[in-house]
């Protein structure tokens, strides 16, 4: 009876954690691959270009934007775009210098600077700005608007890596050269 009862029991458990529903492997594949591209923060530019089957190219470019400590005191903000075969006509884009005291603190704009020009008719536009903030923190650039070209153009929403700063503390290459103002 013991016997009968322990295969029985073996039985029951074999059912309960095998799957119901066979899931092929290209079923896996597409679901995997769906879900990366929700999370995808790089912006992608669609063009109006066509093409002999008539499908919508997708075209992404390279931006970045970085924020750096001055070892002169300040923060310099910039921005790089690269989209090679595309030529820039106009950019409007706006940076924000974003402040918070500590982690128990929600962001913050505390200044904001934009840029809104012609292109110049080359695959690749810079720009950079130096803030000198008075409030000892952790500061971060976000850049957002368009950057167009002749096929079209791209959306830009981008953050940078968070600084902190105090300023009253100049960075020297020297240790013992830390000076305050």
């Amino acid at each position: 009876m013991k016997r009968i009862f322990s295969i029985f029991a073996a039985l029951v458990l074999l059912f309960t954690i095998a799957p119901f529903g066979l899931v092929s492997a290209q079923e896996t594949t597409t679901q995997a691959s769906s879900s990366s591209i929700l999370r995808s923060n790089n912006p992608t530019t669609v063009t109006s270009e066509t093409y002999s089957n008539s499908d919508i190219s997708l075209q992404k470019a390279d931006t970045y934007v970085d924020l750096t400590v001055q070892k002169y005191g300040g923060l310099l903000a910039e921005w790089d775009y690269k989209n090679p075969g595309k030529v820039v006509t106009k950019v409007d884009l706006t940076m924000y210098l974003e402040y918070r005291e500590d982690f128990l603190h929600s962001w913050k704009t505390v200044d904001t600077v934009r840029y809104n020009y012609p292109g110049g008719l080359g695959a690749n536009e810079h720009n950079e700005r130096t803030f000198y903030p008075d409030q000892k923190g952790t500061y971060r650039v976000f850049l957002s608007g368009n950057i167009y070209h002749t096929q079209g153009g791209t959306n830009i929403e981008l953050w940078s890596a968070n600084r902190a700063y105090d300023p009253k503390i100049i960075i020297s290459n020297d240790p013992d050269k830390i000076e305050l103002k």
